[in-house]
C-alpha cells in the first residue's frame, strides 16, 4: 500500500534555492511548492511503507543543511470531486 505525505519545512532563506534543488533528486518527493506563512516549502513524498518514509528522513531530508525543521502529515485519504 502506498503511502502519502506532507512535508512542511521552514528553510533558511539563503538556503532555499539549495534545499529545493536537493529535494528534486529524491525520488520519493513527488512535489514540492514554495508556500507563504509560516512554512517556506510544501514537499510531497509517496512511499511503499512506513519503514521507507522514516529512511527516506534519516537518510535523505533530514541531512539537508539549510532545513531549519520539518511537520510532517500522513494522508489517510484522499477525496476527488
Amino acid at each position: 500500500m502506498t503511502i502519502k505525505a506532507l512535508i512542511f519545512c521552514q528553510i533558511e532563506h539563503k538556503a532555499m534555492s539549495m534545499v529545493i534543488e536537493q529535494f528534486r533528486e529524491i525520488p520519493q518527493i513527488k512535489k514540492v511548492f514554495s508556500l507563504t506563512g509560516d512554512y517556506d516549502v510544501l514537499a510531497e513524498i509517496e512511499v511503499e511503507n512506513t519503514d521507507e518514509l522514516y529512511d527516506s528522513f534519516a537518510k535523505k531530508i533530514d541531512p539537508i543543511k539549510g532545513i531549519i525543521s520539518t511537520n510532517t502529515h500522513v494522508i489517510m485519504k484522499t477525496f476527488k470531486r
